[in-house]
């Protein structure tokens, strides 16, 4: 009995410690490296679950009243070796998969969605290895302001400069756990919207709505949308779109990355002919050229006019278009 509690014991209690202690880390650490954790987890797991099959394979005390079938110490030193690899890959998979979704399971469950302005970040690339970009925010809580960082992928990153504000979300049980909402991904997960371009049928929608129901209605398509008051209309800067009902029965979308030739997908769908249009004395080769590149001109079907005119947004020179829709 002293043999097994001087081979056995030690190795077992190590080995629920170290489980017990990295379970631990999934309640209470919230790790970037998941897959480095992960690693040091289960190799430390591996080990301890080593020298505890060894040692009872070596123990000839505990050994002698087991069935002779059933020996461990039967078994040549490298079936061990194969099953604490087989151990040792199940727990890194296991770890490194638990420590992932911790962040994300937290904000899910206990998250609250704000705005937050950007104070610093910095990114670290070289070679063939994925870039890490982190950024830090400022937010208020509760009349608290609150400093937080976080890692975010590479479009979050183009998006976040110096002073913008954004969106994220916060954990409400630990206020530095924080996520930015500024990609398809994380609108999905956080938000659970698609992040779809607006159509002309949402548009249309848009003409019979107020201006509660139009915020509402277009952060399920794309988010985030705000309303500006000074300009008395909705924003998306992600989706570089802005959207003003100036007028009843009316409304215009100004957006720079809409294609002319989906477009005019769209409004074929829906039955709208073309009226006039600024190609009248271009030669057939150069109309079919300006409907790949341009959606210009005067559209309407039996309830509706559609005036779509291209734009300069902005000081960088990037054409847009402005689709202004009128309810007959």
């Amino acid at each position: 009995m002293n043999e097994i509690k001087i081979r056995i014991i030690p190795a077992i209690g190590l080995f629920f410690c170290i489980s017990c202690f990295f379970f631990w880390l999934s309640e209470n650490f919230y790790p970037e490296n998941y897959i480095g954790y992960g690693f040091v987890g289960a190799l430390l797991c591996a080990i301890t679950f080593f020298y505890t099959v060894k040692g009872i394979q070596d123990t000839e005390d505990f050994t002698s009243s087991i069935p002779k079938k059933f020996l461990l110490r039967d078994y040549p030193l490298f079936d061990v070796l194969i099953v604490s690899f087989l151990f040792f890959v199940f727990c890194w998979i296991y770890l490194s998969s638990m420590y992932a979704n911790i962040k994300e399971n937290e904000l899910k469950a206990f998250g609250k969605i704000t705005t937050a302005d950007v104070i610093d970040g910095y990114s670290l690339t070289g070679g063939n290895v994925p870039g890490t970009y982190k950024v830090t925010v400022e937010y208020f809580k509760d009349s608290e302001k609150i400093t937080a960082y976080t890692n975010v992928s590479p479009t979050e990153f183009q998006n976040c400069y110096l002073g913008k504000t954004v969106t994220i979300v916060y954990s409400t049980k630990n206020s530095g756990l924080i996520a930015v909402i500024g990609d398809d991904s994380s609108t999905k997960t956080y938000v659970n919207v698609e992040n779809k371009d607006i159509t002309v049928t949402n548009l249309i929608k848009i003409i019979d709505l107020d201006d509660a129901q139009t915020l509402k209605y277009l952060n399920t398509i794309s988010y985030p949308w705000i309303y500006n008051s000074y300009q008395k209309g909705w924003s998306n800067e992600d989706k570089k779109s802005f959207l003003i009902k100036n007028q009843k029965n009316t409304v215009s979308f100004l957006n720079s990355e809409l294609n002319p030739s989906d477009f005019r997908d769209q409004l074929d769908q829906l039955k709208f002919k073309e009226i006039s249009t600024k190609t009248e004395n271009l030669s057939e080769a150069e109309k079919i050229k300006q409907k790949l590149f341009s959606a210009e001109g005067t559209y309407e079907n039996d309830n509706y006019l559609i005036i779509v005119k291209n734009t300069l947004i902005g000081n960088n020179g990037q054409i847009g278009m402005v689709i202004t829709i009128l309810k007959k």
